[in-house]
């Protein structure tokens, strides 16, 4: 029986609990060969900020209403990473990538569904994996664009065309990267790094503390991108800390 004993602030706070939390069942890992991985989880709406910030705080993270974070029983690989935005600076590479970029138009905004994301989602899925996790556009409605109290939407055009976006919460303290998708069609813009470098920048205009990048593991070679936004902390899990890396 899992146990909920150390759950109380779902129950105690101004969130509406869908589901009461549970552990899933070990599954292949996505990230690790040979590693199984399984997730504490529950489905909640009308998150306050405050809330959605202290749930960053402790690993947590959230598409739509379905929030969750590692719970595997052999592995502690996955480290919530997050970039001190105040004192965040570009690297060099970094500031070539912007430059590269100079013609892109940003806008931040609340989290709001039109046709062009679902569509630009299936593109960058076919291009980059090969297939498309989610193929119904209600599906994929619910899994990114249900606002549970936090959402919120950056957007990049290219002469008027939307050619990347973002999806992040917003708290009192943070912006979170939650998914980010670009047109494969200018794949060598680096725009996964130029939305990053947007979306910390917003953070700082919005003077909050913290941009969350989500889980970053050293041997994955797909997410070594996030480690080079810095100053960075990393959460531990046994210490329940963040440590400066």
């Amino acid at each position: 029986m899992f146990d909920t004993s150390n759950y109380g602030w779902c129950y105690n706070n101004q969130m509406r609990l869908l589901t009461s939390p549970k552990l899933s069942p070990e599954s292949k890992c996505p990230y690790l060969e040979d590693q199984l991985e399984r997730h504490e989880f529950f489905f909640a709406d009308e998150l306050k900020q405050e809330e959605m910030d202290f749930l960053l705080s402790k690993g947590w993270r959230k598409f739509a209403q379905f929030l969750f974070r590692p719970s595997c029983a052999h592995c502690k690989k996955c480290l919530p990473l997050r970039v001190d935005v105040k004192t965040f600076k570009p690297s060099k590479s970094q500031r070539r990538n912007i430059k590269k970029n100079h013609d892109i138009t940003v806008k931040h905004g609340p989290l709001k569904y039109k046709n062009e994301h679902f569509a630009l989602f299936k593109k960058h899925s076919y291009k980059r994996f090969d297939k498309s996790d989610i193929e119904n556009e209600r599906d994929f409605v619910q899994t990114f664009f249900i606002d549970a109290g936090t959402g919120y939407l950056s957007e990049f055009y290219l002469d008027h065309e939307l050619v990347a976006y973002g999806i992040l919460d917003r708290t009192d303290n943070a912006l979170s990267s939650v998914y980010f998708v670009f047109d494969p069609e200018y794949e060598n813009r680096g725009l996964g790094i130029f939305g990053a470098i947007c979306e910390i920048e917003q953070a700082k205009l919005l003077e909050l503390d913290y941009y969350y990048l989500g889980y970053w593991i050293e041997e994955n070679k797909s997410m070594r991108y996030k480690n080079s936004f810095k100053p960075h902390e990393l959460y531990d899990w046994d210490s329940k800390t963040w440590t400066k890396a």
